[in-house]
């Protein structure tokens, strides 16, 4: 395989995936940012008391994770909607795409597994301390794990090309 087929094999669907939970949170933040300046905002993801995702994103986790405001304190800059955290980190993930070297997927799986914890810790969050259902927290949940399994699909793409392209190099030169 070279490097522009392993390119063409994941390039796509997970810069494809990351533009999807990028324009996830987007609505997301845009959601939360309506609701901070009119509290009767319905969103169009608020199907019922039980499915609402305004129910979640105004809740104290619905920024900084509901972590940043105790440790940084409620005025901190860090302390933004969880939507924007994902418009920076979907916008990386894409961008890390551009670039086939095994070192920088390397860093690309190591923000996927970070990804993912956070999304259980936001699951258990959802389902157990707010009882709601989000459907756009839980497209993201699923974002984060599509583009952990391509992360580690194209990683061992790369690695295995470095190696034979690497080889190649060194009988070349032992001619």
């Amino acid at each position: 395989m070279s490097v522009n087929e392993c390119k063409c094999q994941f390039f796509s669907p997970m810069v494809l995936s990351s533009l999807i939970g990028l324009l996830l949170s987007v609505y997301s933040t845009h959601v939360e940012i309506q609701l901070e300046l009119d509290n009767d905002y319905e969103a169009l993801c608020d199907l019922n008391e039980g499915i609402s995702c305004t129910k979640v994103f105004s809740s104290k986790y619905g920024k900084g994770f509901g972590i940043i405001h105790h440790v940084l304190g409620e005025e901190s800059v860090f302390n933004q909607p969880n939507g924007l955290f994902g418009i920076f980190f979907y916008a990386l993930i894409a961008l890390l795409c551009f670039v086939n070297d095994s070192n920088v997927a390397r860093v690309q799986i190591y923000l996927c597994i970070v990804s993912n914890i956070i999304s259980l810790y936001l699951a258990y969050l959802l389902y157990f301390v707010l009882e709601d259902f989000c459907i756009v927290c839980v497209s993201t949940y699923v974002v984060n794990g599509i583009n952990l399994y391509l992360s580690v699909k194209r990683y061992h793409s790369l690695v295995a090309i470095e190696r034979e392209f690497g080889q190649k190099m060194v009988d070349d030169k032992t001619k």
